[in-house]
């Protein structure tokens, strides 16, 4: 990442019941459609959430039932069983379907070459899948603990995945040759889910103590106590887009949110916050009818690709984007009080 995020400065926790949720044990988010995703493990749905907060359907029927999930361009994918099956995200029409012969998929994850990484839970192995081809190999075995939530981490080229069981164990697995290594054995039992922040923090939740934990990029500092008092909480989400963290309890079929908002801020800032092309599609114009505009943040699926820091009292930008690649990206504004003041989503078509 080329700038680290600037973040509010207060903490909001907010859990939510829904008797929707059945075994939530994956939660991710949908830039398209501002909606989280939720994979019930025991029901065979993965639910939606939407902006206000209401849990419907998004696809049922789904077997074996769907546990690690992850978004990646139009598609959502979930691991079931020793399957990996994607879902059109507008349509919810099964898409791709990969039977790795498995024992029983978990985590999964995705990096910027267009492959999906799972990791084999029971046979302690993790999968490499390649989305165009849908064409797999085996990246890793022979892991001492059964590896569960799993992450890419690009500044490191690597995958950094967490392990179940007694002094469960974070490691780390090189995409350039597959090596494993130990970044830290920790004191937990039970880790089950892995997120990243776009500053390199890294996130783990673990069933031993119920709780989510923090530790900074390399792992080398003490962990900060984030959130307790979970029940069993599973594979959780960094939405670095709200500056949130999502955890699903998959012991009492609750949400958990911790950070700025639970709410998308596409819509809670429309009148103050205006972001769209000028008639030149190469550059984006910005104006704010009420705060200043101090910082500006480009983002993508990977994180964040560019800090912006405009005129000082400023409530107009302008911002050239011709060099940015095809695709779909969001905008985030700061006012001078690094307050978040409003986020919109644009497309990048030439």
């Amino acid at each position: 990442m080329k700038k680290n995020s600037l973040f509010i400065s207060f903490l909001f926790l907010y859990s939510l019941y829904f008797g929707q949720l059945n075994g939530p044990e994956s939660i991710d988010f949908d830039p398209l459609n501002n909606r989280y995703l939720i994979a019930n493990s025991s029901n065979g749905k993965i639910m939606q959430r939407s902006s206000n907060g209401t849990i419907s359907q998004f696809v049922g029927g789904i077997s074996p039932n769907p546990y690690g999930i992850e978004v990646v361009g139009t598609t959502v994918y979930a691991c079931c069983s020793g399957k990996v099956l994607g879902f059109d995200l507008t349509t919810g029409l099964q898409v791709f379907s990969v039977n790795l012969g498995a024992s029983f998929l978990n985590g999964i994850t995705h990096d910027n070459s267009g492959n999906l990484f799972v990791t084999d839970f029971t046979a302690k192995k993790i999968y490499r899948i390649n989305i165009a081809t849908q064409t797999f190999n085996l990246f890793a075995q022979n892991l001492t603990q059964s590896p569960n939530g799993i992450i890419y981490d690009a500044p490191s080229n690597s995958l950094v995945f967490v392990s179940w069981g007694s002094s469960a164990k974070i490691k780390r697995c090189s995409l350039l040759d597959s090596t494993v290594t130990t970044l830290l054995t920790t004191s937990y039992t039970n880790i089950d889910g892995i997120a990243r922040k776009a500053n390199g923090d890294f996130y783990i939740s673990t069933w031993g103590t119920n709780s989510v934990y923090k530790y900074n990029n390399d792992f080398t500092t003490t962990p900060s106590l984030i959130v307790s008092g979970l029940s069993s909480p599973a594979d959780i989400y960094y939405n670095d887009l709200t500056d949130t963290l999502a955890i699903p309890n998959s012991g009492n079929n609750t949400l958990t949110f911790v950070g700025q908002s639970t709410v998308s801020l596409l819509e809670q800032n429309a009148s103050e916050v205006s972001i769209f092309p000028n008639p030149s599609t190469n550059f984006l114009f910005m104006t704010s009818s009420k705060n200043q505009i101090a910082r500006i943040e480009l983002i993508n699926e990977s994180g964040i690709i560019s800090g912006i820091y405009p005129v000082e009292d400023s409530f107009e930008v302008n911002i050239d984007v011709k060099n940015l690649q095809k695709g779909t990206y969001f905008v985030r504004l700061y006012d001078n009080k690094k307050i978040l003041i409003g986020i919109q989503r644009f497309m990048k078509v030439n």
